[in-house]
This record gives C-alpha cells, sequence and structure tokens, in this order.
C-alpha cells in the first residue's frame, strides 16, 4: 500500500499550521474537557480499572488525561505527531509516543482490552481504514471494545468538518462504518449522536433547541425520501464495536 506523502508534511506540524490559534490546556479548558467525556463516553469504558488502554491518535492527551482521572492505571496513546505528543507530556500524559498506528498495532496482538480512535480514521484512504479496522481487531482481547468517533455524513452541514482539515480522505455515514466494522469482523455495532447535553442553563437550551432541530431533519427526509433517516444527524458520530 503506497501512503499519501503530503501526511508526514502536514503532521510535522499539524498543531502550528491547522490549529494556529491553538493554546495549551488550563484547568478550566481541561474540567471542560471532562465533563464532555464523561458525558459522551463514559458508558462505553471498562468496567475494571485495571484494562488495558490505548488511544490511537492521541493528539494532545485530553482523553488520556480523563481515563487518567477516572482510575484507569494502564492508559497508553500514540500519535503520529510530535507537537501533539509534546503537549500530551505537559499535561502530565507520559505514556505516550510518536508512532504510526498500522506498525504499532500490528506488534501488539490482542493486548489491549479498549481502543480509541477519535477523530482518526477520516484520515485513512479506504483500503487504510480497512487496515485499521483489521489491525485494531488483532490488537484487542477477545471482549475488547473498540471506540471510534468521526465526521458524520449523515449531518446536513457534515461539509464543514469534512473540508476543514486537509488531511481528511472519508466520510463515514452510520451506515457505512458499520458496513466496515463488520467486514472486519467486529460484532455488537452501535451508533450514536454526539448531541449537545445539559451541564447549565445555556447548554440545556442548546439541548432544547438542537433536539426541535432534529424533528425538522426528520421531516424534511420524510417528506423528500419517505423514511426519517438514520436518526445520527451530529456532525460527528460515535461508533462502538466489540470483539466477540
Amino acid at each position: 500500500m503506497t501512503t499519501p506523502g503530503y501526511r508526514a508534511r502536514l503532521y510535522r506540524a499539524y498543531l502550528s499550521t491547522h490549529f494556529e490559534t491553538y493554546r495549551p490546556a488550563t484547568p478550566e479548558s481541561m474540567e471542560r474537557d471532562r465533563r464532555l467525556f464523561r458525558a459522551l463516553y463514559r458508558r462505553f469504558l471498562p468496567r475494571s480499572r485495571d484494562a488495558e488502554i490505548l488511544e490511537v491518535g492521541c493528539g494532545t492527551g485530553s482523553f488520556l488525561a480523563f481515563l487518567r482521572d477516572e482510575g484507569y492505571r494502564h492508559v497508553r496513546g500514540i500519535d503520529a505527531g510530535e507537537e501533539q505528543v509534546a503537549l500530551a507530556r505537559r499535561l502530565g500524559v507520559d505514556a505516550v509516543e510518536v508512532a504510526d498506528a498500522m506498525p504499532y498495532l500490528a506488534r501488539h496482538r490482542e493486548q489491549y482490552d479498549f481502543l480509541a480512535a477519535l477523530d482518526v480514521i477520516e484520515h485513512f484512504t479506504k483500503d487504510e481504514v480497512l487496515e485499521f479496522l483489521d489491525l485494531a481487531h488483532g490488537a484487542l482481547r477477545p471482549g475488547g471494545r473498540l471506540l471510534l468517533r468521526t465526521p458524520n455524513a449523515d449531518s446536513p452541514f457534515h461539509s464543514w468538518i469534512r473540508y476543514a482539515d486537509f488531511s481528511h480522505e472519508v466520510t463515514f455515514s452510520p451506515r457505512s462504518i458499520t458496513q466496515v466494522l463488520r467486514v472486519a469482523h467486529f460484532t455488537g455495532v452501535e451508533v450514536y449522536p454526539l448531541e449537545p447535553y445539559a451541564h447549565g442553563l445555556a447548554s440545556a437550551g442548546r439541548r432544547f433547541l438542537w433536539l426541535g432541530i432534529k424533528q425538522l431533519i426528520r421531516l424534511y427526509l420524510l417528506v423528500e425520501q419517505g423514511t426519517a433517516g438514520s436518526g445520527v444527524f451530529t456532525s460527528n458520530l460515535c461508533a462502538v464495536a466489540e470483539k466477540r
């Protein structure tokens, strides 16, 4: 497989070029991230705090810091970008390293109970998506779980995320993400919207308005196609699957 040559150039300075206004984490931003992760992902995490966990594409380490604060003792992260790994270490997340996902997963067969890849698979070509999922399946122990977050093609405004990053290759709908996970022998595939959650007055208002907008999208689809659609209309979707 030929890896697109642009990646090394982009990922060498990913934060400073793609996120030119990025600032290091503050206690306030870390607490905001923790609330978000608890609301969206906590129910998918392993019960045992001794579970072996790997985040692929760990970025600046905010999800790993959340897992650490939740009491998980065996958490690791890899990322292709040196800038991201350096910032993760500044957060106090030490078990991170610069590594390419494919060879790393190939070297760690049946080692993990939980794999997370948040905002990762959209950066792969179609062939690479299937290779990545096959390797993720192989790196999980039986009963292990994979958590994905990726732009959602069923969102009416998904293009603002799809084309916001030059390194994005593909976009998934709930149906297509389910398809590729099943092809890679994952079972129990479930797909969820990443909807606004209420943690204060303003956010409660956003959630109330979102629920109304979702019904309008359903109505549009019923009129135009005769179906209410997938029900997953947020800009990003979450997919969870297991290795039997």
